[in-house]
């Protein structure tokens, strides 16, 4: 699940640059002595203030939530609907069943024999759904004329399924359900997830068994317990629905009031009693599956989603493991050589968290050594904390990561998903903005404090080692009391009282969708050939992109000590450079808007002077960068390696 997400702002995505006939990059300047200071990044602070996500807000008489956010950048309205129920309120001996009623509302329900047939047929793209540990999502993304649709249909499975929902559809979904659990065990170290929840939290945690659930449980679930599950749970005042797009209030509220406003109120959901749990000692465990190579686990419960440390954890596992160039990645990866891998990161839910780091260490390399270096690098960042420029760089990263989802008004994690996730969990659709400012204004110090909190309690160490497999999972993701407590038994399949259903309701037209509005194209051509299209859209702030080496080559050559602190100054502004790609998350003025980031021989080259000049404002896209040293560092001696990106070996930018 995504947290921090903002608002609607087109990312500049980068296409491939391919190498002019007979081109390469131009003979390499005279050894350059120094590089004056590049201009700083622009303050994060300043970039959040200006993400909003406008939306109104009312409430049914059956206690029915609706967030409506219009945008009408395309003809086209995401359908987001949040249910307030997830396997952390399952009771013993039900586990997995959220999830199992997750795909029974896509079996039909009295009025709709196919959920999917007629949303497709319309042109939703996507129609799905999700559980968690906290909720259930049905997400729709639906052209404009076909709104009223896609709210009858969700508004049927609310309030008109049992009806619906006969003995051969749990037997098949539950078959279904079952079939997932077993793909998702036989995956390499596909076992990993229970063997955490086992190791962090006590018997009868709410987040200690899996959303997957177990075997034996889902063999339970009768007829009976699927009306029952959805009677508690499945009433609109647990609901959250979010209609992001092009639609308003004044067109939405009488849609949703005509076909969810006669769905009686149900009883609310209740909250069980969770959180973080501190372990008494360390503890460690070993497994044995079909995996390549050895993976090393270390892994601890933290808070929940609006603890004060939530926000300050996720930036400095960012600096420990995910960014390209992370302490773990630097350190183990690239400096040692221990490992092939690592990566560090926080599951986030509303009640607690996982922070968990993890290494595959290279083979031929002695365990003891690599699992010693991840931990004194784990020990030296509560020792240090981030520095200035790390803690930049991932607030940077977070920032401009889900400006860029926010690009999507429906899906999961489009405006829609943050608006119903700002309004379940905080009671606030812009919650959003609240943790967007706290991540601009995050210190080094208070992420330092908030990882020393956490990180210092005694640790879940993990290992899984290449070998036979000697787990079960069709035994594990449930309750964990199974050895001590004989499983429920199968469902009987006993024929249920036959249900009465509701007045007949019909399906509305599709209305026809009008003509789309296109922006304007833009064209420019580079100087070895290359054609440049922009397609331009006003208020945008985000530059995203990725370069990929070609023919698997790596990076060798050694960048001069000169070069050193532009390569930093890159990398502070968000642009990761790894052995094989180059990886760009940054904020467009750092880049478009003043130039003089670029060394002063390329500021200096009269095709860069010129179309600057010449080509504004789409000048300021094509920069003829054509400088043989970076070029050779990116693409280890190969000239046309890279595409073309916001350091393009072959000629400049080429935005699409």
């Amino acid at each position: 699940m995504r947290r921090f997400l903002v608002a609607s702002l087109l990312a500049l995505s980068l296409t491939a640059c391919a190498s002019a006939p007979g081109g390469g990059v131009a003979a390499a300047p005279p050894p350059v002595q120094a590089v004056k200071p590049g201009p700083q990044p622009a303050p994060l602070a300043e970039l959040v203030a200006r993400v909003d996500i406008a939306y109104d807000k009312f409430v049914l008489a059956n206690g029915l939530t609706v967030l409506i956010h219009t945008d009408r950048k395309a003809p086209i309205v995401g359908v987001t609907t949040y249910y307030r129920v997830g396997s952390k309120h399952e009771p013993k001996g039900r586990t997995g069943f959220a999830h199992l009623f997750e795909h029974l509302m896509f079996g039909g329900s009295e009025n709709v024999p196919n959920f999917d047939i007629p949303l497709e047929g319309a042109g939703s793209t996507p129609t799905n759904g999700s559980t968690s540990f906290d909720r259930t999502n049905y997400v729709e993304t639906v052209p404009k004329g076909a709104t009223d649709l896609a709210l009858f249909m969700e508004s049927d499975r609310m309030g008109h399924l049992l009806g619906a929902v006969s003995q051969d559809k749990l037997n098949k979904q539950r078959g279904v359900v079952q079939n997932e659990k077993r793909q998702g065990d036989n995956d390499s170290y596909g076992l990993v997830e229970y063997a955490i929840g086992e190791g962090l939290f006590p018997v009868g945690h709410p987040y200690r068994h899996a959303t997957i659930g177990s075997m034996a449980d889902l063999d339970a679930a009768s007829l009976t317990d699927v009306r029952s599950w959805f009677t508690s749970n499945y009433a609109p005042n647990n609901v959250v629905l979010v209609l992001s797009g092009d639609i308003d209030s004044a067109t939405a509220r009488p849609m949703v009031e005509k076909w969810f406003g006669s769905i009686p109120r149900g009883p609310a959901v209740s909250k069980p009693a969770a959180g973080p749990v501190t372990l008494a000692a360390p503890l460690k465990k070993e497994m044995t599956d079909q995996v390549p190579q050895v993976r090393i686990y270390r892994v601890w419960s933290g808070p929940g989603m609006r603890d004060p440390d939530a926000l300050p954890l996720d930036l400095g596992m960012r600096v420990l493991g995910g960014l390209a160039s992370s302490r773990l990645d630097n350190a183990l990866v690239r400096g040692k050589g221990v490992a092939t891998s690592v990566s560090a990161f926080v599951y986030q839910f509303e009640d607690t968290s996982y922070l968990q780091a993890q290494m595959d260490i290279k083979p031929g390399i002695d365990r003891a050594t690599a699992e010693a270096a991840l931990d004194a690098e784990i020990a030296a960042l509560l020792r240090d904390g981030p520095s200035d420029d790390e803690l930049r760089r991932a607030a940077t990263s977070a920032v401009s990561g889900q400006i860029f989802s926010l690009e999507q008004v429906g899906g999961f994690s489009g405006k829609g998903a943050q608006l119903a996730e700002g309004e379940l969990y905080s009671g606030d659709p812009q919650q959003f903005k609240k943790d967007l400012a706290t991540i601009a204004a995050l210190t080094p110090a208070e992420v330092k404090a908030a990882l020393q909190r956490w990180l210092s309690r005694p640790v879940f160490a993990l290992a899984v080692t290449p070998g036979q497999r000697t787990e079960k999972g069709e035994a594990m993701g449930g309750w964990g009391d199974e050895a001590l407590s004989p499983p429920p038994k199968p469902d009987a399949k006993k024929p249920a009282p036959k249900l009465a259903t509701g007045p007949k309701r019909t399906m509305p037209p599709v209305a026809p969708v009008g003509d789309l509005d296109f922006p304007k194209l833009e064209r420019a051509t580079l100087s070895n050939g290359i054609p440049v299209v922009l397609a331009r859209r006003s208020g945008k702030i985000l530059l995203m992109g990725s370069a990929a080496a070609l023919r698997g080559q790596k990076r060798t050559t050694t960048y001069s000590a000169a070069r050193g602190a532009q390569l930093a100054y890159v990398q502070s502004v968000g642009v990761e450079v790894a052995p094989h790609n180059i990886q760009v998350n940054a904020i467009a003025q750092n880049f478009v808007e003043n130039p003089t980031y670029f060394p002063p021989e390329v500021q200096a080259n009269p095709r860069f002077q010129e179309r600057l000049q010449r080509e504004v404002p789409l000048g300021r896209l094509v920069g003829a960068l054509e400088d043989a040293e970076f070029a050779a560092y990116l693409c280890g001696e190969s000239a046309n390696c890279f595409v073309g990106q916001v350091f393009p070996v072959c000629g400049g930018w080429v935005p699409r």
